[in-house]
């Protein structure tokens, strides 16, 4: 019982701080909707409430960088600003699958094509599903009015700081505590180990197994394609890759109970059901056709272990101080900031809720156009319409997660370099020291081959099929050393150790000295 209630915490702080960086920007594009842009500009960016807002919701849904619980926020203003239903779910669940960053991660864990066909079956899911549900429940849409504006400069940035608050110390603190939640029923549900070796392809029944995984996970874009990506090099289902990305980071169980309560329970049903029904489809219809993009190394993958219980039923002395350890080893820097800065909002927004419970704060921030103009004498208060603002923060947000890519995707020399780091602290294990610290190790050794890969692709336009194939060994060799250090093979980690020494020195010669340079 021990383990499960310390595996259930370990999980559930684990998304917590995964979702954490996400949620923020939810919240900040929240205000920016209700206070920048406005109902009637925001109506008319999502393609008002005909046929064409369900694929301009896909779009945008791909350009934000917002996950499954930081999309509710804004999915609750796009509803204020009068969207259909069908396109705020459409949006709601495209938002969480793909962004600039995991897009480019996800080329580098199978063939482009792969990442394109999963794009299209997000953009066939959310338009079939939106159709279905606006013509069976039409006039979902409501008119909430116009939204008081403040006026220019310190007014205005304080009154989107307002709603940012009142939203996290609100029903969105609450879904995403029921999303976050879904992390601890599997970790009960799925013992330490017991998914390390589902989800083959040769199992017809692989898409069906991983929705029960899926549907109760909370998962962050990029978390998934690392998940998918070893999903292929491991020959698993590629449906079930299909539905781990579709559910796993595109809805989750917040994100239901947020339907649920804003539309009810009948319609939230149909959602769900044509949902389900829709990805499983497309899961299948997958499966054969992309399997080929694969390469079989090993016949099994720790990509799942993530969502199962984090310790073994024996040998669990001092639990306590391993989930201390374990989260502080994983936890990142920019996570813990994100984490900080949420829990100030959530405070400051109960402080704010309990003080002021009909906003009349808000209401004060907004003056008549009489008032604005004696305001305009400092240079914080130049007169720019709030629309003009919202688009430009809007894209402003888009550009800066674009300039994020080459930040998380660092230049080929200085990727190499972390590389190397890496590789001393990986191959200079000896036993029986931290089993638990080197597979970290490794862990993080195969994330920098893969920022290695895209952040080479972003300066140069291109990875040749033979850089690819080194990154690719190395790898391979990586994944053989985790296995036998979790097998307690003590006899083989001098070998693989040299073996990744050896795959290492020949992917430095292939990024330094590409094909054709030789």
């Amino acid at each position: 019982m021990d383990v499960i209630f310390w595996g259930g915490l370990v999980r559930f702080c684990e998304a917590i701080l995964a979702g954490a960086p996400t949620l923020l920007v939810g919240l900040v594009v929240a205000g920016v909707f209700r206070k920048l842009l406005g109902p009637d500009l925001t109506l008319k960016i999502f393609g008002g409430r005909g046929w064409r807002s369900l694929p301009q919701a896909w779009f945008w849904g791909m350009l934000l960088p917002v996950c499954s619980i930081g999309v509710i926020p804004v999915a609750y203003e796009l509803r204020r600003a009068g969207l259909r239903g069908g396109a705020i779910l459409a949006f709601a669940l495209t938002a969480p699958l793909f962004n600039p960053l995991s897009i480019l991660y996800g080329l580098t864990l199978s063939t482009p094509m792969v990442i394109l066909w999963f794009a299209l079956g997000a953009l066939l899911v959310v338009t079939s599903v939106g159709f279905l549900w606006d013509w069976l429940f039409p006039n979902s849409e409501i008119n909430a009015g116009a939204e008081p504006t403040a006026p220019p400069g310190l007014k205005r940035l304080a009154s989107i700081g307002l709603v940012s608050l009142r939203h996290m110390a609100g029903a969105t603190a609450l879904y995403a505590t029921i999303a976050l939640s879904g992390s601890i029923v599997l970790a009960v549900i799925f013992p330490f180990g017991s998914l390390t070796d589902s989800m083959a392809h040769t199992d017809r029944m692989a898409p069906l197994e991983m929705l029960v995984v899926a549907l109760p996970a909370y998962a962050t874009p990029l978390n998934v394609m690392m998940q998918v990506g070893g999903m292929f090099v491991h020959g698993n289902s590629v449906g079930a890759a299909y539905v781990l990305l579709s559910l796993g980071t595109g809805a989750n169980l917040g994100l239901i109970a947020w339907a649920w309560f804003t539309y009810g329970f009948k319609r939230t049903l149909v959602f769900i059901v044509a949902f389900i029904s829709v990805v499983l489809a497309i899961a299948y219809t997958l499966n054969d056709p992309l399997y080929s993009a694969g390469n079989v190394e090993h016949p099994h993958t720790h990509a799942f272990d993530v969502y199962a219980c984090p310790f073994p039923p024996t040998n669990n002395i001092d639990l306590p101080q391993k989930v201390w350890t374990k989260l502080s080893n994983n936890a990142q820097l920019y996570e813990l900031i994100a984490l900080s800065i949420i829990a100030a909002m959530f405070v400051s927004g109960m402080v704010l809720r309990f003080y002021d419970p009909k906003g009349h704060l808000e209401k004060r921030l907004s003056t008549s156009d009489s008032q604005m103009s004696t305001t305009q004498s400092s240079w914080m208060n130049v007169s720019i319409p709030g629309p003009i603002l919202g688009v430009i923060a809007i894209m402003g947000l888009i550009a800066f997660s674009i300039v994020g890519c080459f930040i998380y995707f660092p230049a080929p020399d200085q990727a190499l370099r972390d590389m190397n780091d890496m590789k001393v602290a990986t191959v200079t294990y000896y036993w029986p020291e931290d089993v638990e610290q080197t597979i970290r190790n490794i862990e993080t050794y195969d994330d920098l081959t893969r920022r290695l890969e895209v952040g080479y692709y972003l300066r140069n336009g291109e990875v040749s099929e033979y850089q690819q194939a080194k990154v690719k060994v190395l790898r391979g060799r990586l994944e053989q050393l985790k296995d036998i250090l979790q097998s307690k093979q003590t006899d083989r980690v001098k070998d693989a150790s040299t073996a990744i020494m050896t795959a290492h020195r020949r992917v430095v010669e292939a990024f330094k000295k590409p094909e054709g340079e030789l």
